[in-house]
């Protein structure tokens, strides 16, 4: 439940949003959000332009993958990382969860830095394109750039799904590990919608997959 208290700290974040917008230019989207309403979390945001959002629009999938590991592992700030944007631009993202005194996580202030204008330039590679632990297969990014996100999409589940049907038979909830284990390695779940496209191809729900990231996320925590 949110409290007066609460209100007022989103509410005092509100113009650091316009702040770094207008430090960093436009090819920096800048997002507020508030978990009151996760199904309208957005309420401050500068340079809609590169992901699309705007005032009242919800988490994404892949942001409900990083409020979970906020939860699960008590970050104070997730990134720098890699995004995918909806034109399928490359994006270097970085999330700071906000707390209230009590420690509960009430919102989140998200930025993201469409790297797709500099990424020829050496000076700003060097800079803005190193990612810590970085698990993407760059030649998903290279096709980005002629096939939309949704070609995009489709046609690394399509790699991926091959890939897996070569293993020979196995039991369905196996092979579906494996295939969630393949995308998230190739950092898919990064781009917008990507965990309902996966669910509705193997017949299982989002919670399923969730559960499948939780545990990946665990054993890499813990070198398996």
């Amino acid at each position: 439940m949110f409290s007066k208290t609460d209100e007022e700290i989103i509410d005092a974040l509100k113009p650091v949003v316009k702040g770094i917008a207008l430090l960093v230019g436009s090819d920096c989207e800048v997002v507020l959000h508030s978990f009151r309403d996760m199904e309208h979390s957005v309420v401050a945001i500068e340079n809609g332009h590169i992901t699309g959002r705007k005032i009242g629009s919800s988490v994404t999938d892949s942001g409900l993958e990083i409020i979970e590991e906020i939860l699960s592992e008590g970050k104070s700030i997730v990134g720098p990382y890699r995004g995918i944007a909806p034109n399928g631009r490359p994006l270097r993202s970085v999330t700071v969860p906000i707390r209230n005194k009590r420690g509960r996580l009430i919102g989140a202030l998200c930025m993201n830095f469409d790297i797709g204008k500099v990424i020829n330039i050496k000076s700003l590679i060097d800079s803005l394109t190193v990612f810590p632990n970085e698990k993407m297969i760059t030649e998903d990014i290279d096709k980005s750039t002629s096939l939309s996100v949704e070609e995009l999409m489709k046609e690394i589940f399509k790699e991926v799904l091959h890939a897996t049907g070569a293993k020979g038979d196995l039991p369905p909830h196996e092979r579906n590990r494996l295939i969630v284990k393949e995308l998230y390695r190739r950092r898919f779940f990064q781009i917008k919608d990507a965990v309902a496209l996966v669910a509705k191809k193997l017949g299982i729900s989002r919670f399923t997959i969730y559960n499948y990231i939780r545990e990946l996320k665990f054993e890499e925590k813990n070198g398996r």
